[in-house]
């Protein structure tokens, strides 16, 4: 069994990963997260700068890791977004919104290959959204589009969850469907818990029947401990296996707890 397995990191913790090519096809190290937000946490309609630690993951990291793992196919992804309330979707003009979100992206991947450290696409991951869905879909489709045309990256993929998966990720991806590769459903944020891994095949399956194409739809989760109540670790386990074996289903994704922690250290 060959799947993909993204693991949202803000630091080089990607390095205590065991990858292996016996499992692993490709591994997708998803930074988080580039914000529109400058220093006093006000909205920049678009101007997008990293928060994760650019002193730990660096061309050399990256390159080492690939190097020490030359079976396996490693990508890197930026994940635009927010996680809880903090660093919402609130474009004050969308087509501002747009020049500038692609123009900053553009200038942080550019500059990271320009240091050998190549980012293969974007994420959109925002558990929160203060937008219209017609002007997220707008804002977002365009950005993708901007990007891919450009050149810039290669791949994108939107990480939707329950609250906000019918009214706005469903529609962007039937708008730009031929743009969006992957699709990361994140488990942990589901309105009722998840108690049984059967359950979580459940939803999946439905999500296939309704909504996204299982060839491009992966099981997400979170270590964080707060999400445990919703998903348990074991849960997950059991159902992504049943997922990733009986279902067909690409791959799955993992946040890992340490960057919520270290964000609210600096809170």
């Amino acid at each position: 069994m060959l799947s993909i397995f993204r693991q949202y990191t803000f630091d080089d913790s990607f390095e205590q990963v065991f990858i292996s090519n016996k499992f692993l096809k490709e591994y997708q190290i998803a930074l988080t997260f580039a914000t529109d937000y400058d220093q006093n946490n006000i909205p920049t309609n678009g101007i997008f700068t990293p928060n994760w630690d650019t002193t730990k993951v660096t061309p050399e990291t990256i390159t080492d890791l690939k190097n020490k793992n030359p079976e396996v196919n490693i990508k890197v992804y930026i994940s635009i977004g927010n996680s809880g309330t903090k660093f919402p979707f609130c474009p004050r003009n969308n087509k501002t919104w747009i020049l500038n979100a692609t123009k900053s992206l553009t200038n942080i991947i550019k500059n990271y290959e320009d240091c050998d450290l190549q980012v293969d696409g974007i994420d959109v991951l925002y558990e929160c959204i203060e937008a219209s869905p017609v002007d997220f879909v707008e804002c977002i489709g365009q950005l993708i589009k901007n990007l891919k045309e450009n050149g810039v990256i290669k791949e994108a993929s939107i990480s939707p969850s329950f609250a906000l998966n019918k009214e706005y990720y469903f529609l962007l991806y039937k708008s730009y469907s031929s743009l969006i590769d992957w699709v990361d459903y994140q488990f942990q944020n589901e309105v009722v818990p998840v108690f049984a891994p059967n359950k979580l095949t459940e939803v999946y399956d439905d999500l296939v029947m309704e909504f996204y194409p299982r060839k491009k739809l992966f099981a997400g989760y979170s270590a964080e401990n707060e999400d445990w109540a919703t998903l348990s670790p074991i849960v997950f386990f059991l159902g992504g296996m049943n997922i990733l074996k009986k279902r067909k289903g690409p791959g799955i994704s993992i946040h890992y707890h340490n960057y919520y922690q270290q964000n609210e250290n600096n809170e």
